[in-house]
């Protein structure tokens, strides 16, 4: 993610007010909290304490410095609970077509009904924090291994997608597209989608939608644009089990780039409102001057940024707000992909 070491936050007031509570949690004195924080970004004490008096600038590059040393997601600081990552977690363990697992700390916080489904649990005398041994028990060193190795992916990059075969509760083996995503205040959110049973020896994986070389009839190549990279890998295993296939952006002007070169590629764009280097209103509008009739869908935490009247201010298709309902997204897409010349 790309900040401007100059940029300054706009609202100080909620970032203070994220500062005294990541106070608490610490759970170290204020001298000490305020000393650390000058440790961590190299600004001087009383700096610090003209933060909080609202004296003093925060800069984006302290943010980001303070959300890494605790733990934290940078929008949590930034904006707050709107912009976390957590609204579309909550869409993933309501989900149907997902096992999903969020482990803090090595530690079980939460399985939605589909994992417990898939492993066979309901008829299991089995606590919450012994649920990780007795699922990996069944699997292949091989398997074991790839777990570990994708969330210590994940914790280094954000998000970490990875294939590979698992026994499920019918005591079978299972083609399994596992994606394990780095959340906020060290959590590990692990998605975990079943592709069917291994039939017989194979060599590799079977392909996921989106990497097959021969698109489903009516589904769209969409290019996918969010600084949050977690978001990104969400929402790429979100649709692609609809047979959506993306290419997704954490940067803005990287997928300007992109779809100048390739345009004839991407049937639709989807994008974050605010980002980094250029917003997704004008990056819309650059790709329109590339293919004007382009179909387009802004996302935004912020109805102010947002709305009825801006969308049409903008000229794009559709627009969401954050946190997105995945069955109104499902209905724009499907309608999108409807519409297009029948090739």
């Amino acid at each position: 993610m790309n900040i401007f070491i100059g940029r300054s936050v706009k609202n100080k007031k909620l970032v203070t007010e994220r500062l005294e509570q990541l106070k608490v949690e610490s759970g170290l004195s204020e001298k000490h909290f305020k000393n650390t924080l000058a440790t961590i970004t190299g600004k001087t004490p009383r700096t610090i304490r003209r933060w909080y008096s609202l004296e003093n600038n925060i800069h984006e590059s302290d943010i980001e410095r303070i959300a890494k040393y605790f733990g934290k997601h940078v929008h949590w600081l930034r904006y707050g609970d709107r912009r976390s990552v957590s609204t579309a977690v909550d869409q993933i363990m309501s989900s149907d077509h997902f096992g999903a697992i969020v482990l803090k700390d090595d530690q079980v916080e939460e399985v939605n009904f589909k994992l417990t489904e898939m492993m066979g649990l309901f008829d299991k005398d089995i606590n919450k924090e012994n649920i990780c041994d007795y699922i990996l028990h069944s699997q292949s060193d091989e398997t074991i291994q790839q777990c570990k190795l994708g969330q210590e992916q994940a914790i280094t990059h954000g998000a970490h997608v990875d294939e590979m075969i698992m026994v499920l509760g019918d005591d079978k083996k299972h083609f399994i597209e596992a994606t394990t995503l780095h959340l906020n205040n060290s959590r590990i959110l692990r998605i975990l989608f079943d592709k069917g049973l291994v039939e017989s020896p194979v060599d590799k994986l079977p392909n996921t939608p989106a990497q097959t070389d021969c698109d489903n009839e009516n589904k769209l190549n969409i290019l996918f644009v969010d600084d949050d990279i977690a978001v990104c890998q969400l929402y790429n295993s979100m649709l692609s089990i609809h047979n959506y296939n993306l290419t997704t952006y954490t940067n803005s002007l990287q997928a300007l780039n992109e779809y100048r070169k390739n345009h004839q590629h991407y049937d639709l764009l989807m994008s974050d409102m605010i980002m980094p280097d250029m917003t997704g209103d004008k990056l819309s509008a650059e790709c329109r001057k590339v293919t004007p009739d382009l179909p387009v869908i802004l996302c935004s935490g912020y109805a102010d940024h947002l709305n009825k009247s801006t969308a049409e201010e903008f000229e794009v298709s559709h627009y969401l707000q954050k946190p997105i309902d995945s069955t109104k997204l499902l209905s724009i897409l499907e309608k999108i992909s409807q519409a297009l010349p029948q090739s």
